[in-house]
């Protein structure tokens, strides 16, 4: 009984040590899709790295409006771009456009809080047409992808393997 208490607590440890430490947000992806930038305002703190996935079927870019360092090459379909804000960015706001479609524009501004967040406005990204109007779905912006999918995956591992150790402990005893 006392290899299994131990085994247990050695599984909790491992996965304890194995979760990374809650921290700020690192990456955050803008989708270039339908001739606008989703989210097309974006609110990071400093270290976020934001990339850019060309999702549509036409190529696009991301190129600074207000001289600052954002300047991709041509994003062909599936490509992407990526730039990391610093710390000496903080209370800065990166204005971007396609120069290929200019009518399609975005901005990063870049807090000092620890967690990056998007505007519910899309007032920044543009629709191909001039006469078409934003829908509410297309102002709607996308979560970031936290990476947080593969702790429940981790725990369930965890649990199954204890389950495991428990049932060769009873056989053991049985026998």
């Amino acid at each position: 009984m006392k290899r299994l208490l131990y085994l247990i607590i050695l599984s909790l440890a491992a996965l304890l040590i194995s979760v990374p430490a809650a921290s700020a947000q690192d990456d955050v992806t803008v989708s270039i899709q339908d001739f606008s930038f989703n989210p097309g305002q974006l609110t990071v703190a400093p270290g976020t790295t934001v990339t850019w996935v060309n999702e549509g079927q036409a190529p696009h870019d991301v190129t600074s409006t207000d001289g600052k360092g954002l300047a991709s090459t041509t994003l062909q379909p599936g490509d992407d771009y990526s730039f990391t804000f610093g710390a000496d960015d903080a209370g800065m706001t990166y204005a971007y456009q396609c120069t290929i479609h200019p009518e399609m524009t975005g901005n990063v501004t870049v807090s000092g809080s620890d967690e990056p967040s998007t505007s519910p406005s899309a007032s920044a990204s543009a629709s191909p047409s001039p006469s078409a109007s934003a829908s509410p779905s297309a102002s709607q912006s996308a979560l970031p992808d936290t990476g947080g999918g593969s702790l429940p995956l981790l725990a369930a591992g965890a649990l199954l393997g204890l389950g495991i150790l428990a049932l060769i402990a009873v056989r053991r005893r049985v026998a």
